[in-house]
């Protein structure tokens, strides 16, 4: 398998969240774990675009507001 930003050949790869490229540990500029479950990856070509790079920074917000969403809908008895 190559690596589709530098081309280098790797074993195993990261899927980037913005461009969906598959890259190598070398080109991943950033990942985070958003849930015990999701991770958030962003390469170096992803991160130079502040839109692509503030959607990764917000990533973990956009979830924990989802959860606080569905927890009060929970208590309204709404499901």
């Amino acid at each position: 398998m190559q690596c589709e930003r530098c081309g280098s050949e790797v074993y195993k790869y990261v899927v980037c969240d913005s461009c969906s490229k598959k890259i190598c540990n070398d080109c991943m500029k950033s990942s985070k774990r958003i849930t015990k479950t999701e991770k958030a990856t962003i390469c170096k070509d992803c991160w130079s675009d502040m839109k692509k790079r503030t959607k990764y920074k917000r990533a973990k917000k956009e979830v924990q507001q989802q959860r606080s969403y569905d927890r009060d809908d929970r208590f309204r008895g709404r499901r």
